[in-house]
Order: C-alpha cells, then structure tokens, then sequence
C-alpha cells in the first residue's frame, strides 16, 4: 500500500507494449462498488476470495500481461506460490518514510487506513507482517529516489 504498484504498471504496461490488469480496479468493475464498500459490506475476507478467483483467471491467461496486485495479496491462500509458478512477481520495496508521507492524506479511501490513530506505527507493523510474503517474490526493486518510469524500465529490463 502507497509503493506506487498501480502507477508503476500503468507505466509498465506502456513500456511492455502489454494489456494491464489491477486486480482492485477489476474487483470494482465487476462488483459495481469500490474496495472500500467491499470491504464494508462484504468483509476482507470475501473480497479475497474475489481477488484470489481474479487471480486464478489472470495467470491462465496466455498472452502475456502486467498484473497489479494489492498489498495485502501475497498474504493470503498461497498466492505468492501461484504467481510464482506462472510469472515472474516484483516486490515494490519502499522505505516506511515514503509510505507514511504518501499514505497520510489518503485514509478515507483506503480500507486498512481507516481509524488507524499512529499511521506510522501501523504501516511499520503491517510492513513487518507481509515482508515475509513480498521476500517471496521474484525480484525486488527499490523504489526510493527513483522516478515511475525508472522504476518501470528497471522491471521491464528485469522481466525481459
């Protein structure tokens, strides 16, 4: 959450010449409601079911595409071992400073952020929780000081 995995797809995507699929914004088109409602409505539970029958579908997809996932993702039914086994996975690595700054403003749209009164101790937490699931990726990219598009083409150079 706030390492920039949407906008640096969208970028990827373009430099790849491939189609782009994020899962959140998939799960929105179909079910006609935001994540946040989702969420609210539905539970975290059921909207990783969504995502984990989206992900099923995109993995067995044979051309080949940029795939988007949300944070919490590779932390849920094996996923990480799924994606693995089909494609190539990317661990956005960024520092807890640059999460906090972006994340900060954006809590009303983001689910997990939502009442959270030390923003910067839960993103700690949270990040120490999934680091063991992102660790499981393929490659790891460092995201700090580096623009989208050079974080972009350091995947496209990677994947290739």
């Amino acid at each position: 959450m706030g390492s920039g995995k949407s906008t640096v797809g969208k970028a990827l995507a373009h430099v790849l010449q491939r189609p782009l699929f994020d899962t959140d914004s998939l799960i929105e088109t179909r079910k006609g409601k935001s994540v946040a409602e989702i969420f609210t409505a539905e539970g975290e539970e059921k909207f990783r079911e969504y995502e984990w029958q989206l992900l099923l579908e995109l993995v067995n997809t044979p051309q080949p595409a940029v795939i988007v996932c949300g944070g919490g993702t590779p932390c849920f039914a094996g996923v990480m071992d799924v994606l693995n086994t089909h494609t190539a996975t990317f661990y956005l690595h960024t520092p807890v400073d640059i999460l906090y700054a972006r994340l900060k403003n954006e809590a009303a749209h983001r689910p997990l952020l939502q009442g959270k009164n030390d923003l910067r101790q839960f993103i700690e937490e949270l990040l120490a929780h999934r680091e063991p699931f992102y660790q499981k990726a393929t490659y790891t990219i460092h995201t700090a000081g580096k623009t989208v598009e050079e974080i972009a083409e350091e995947v496209a150079a990677t994947s290739v």
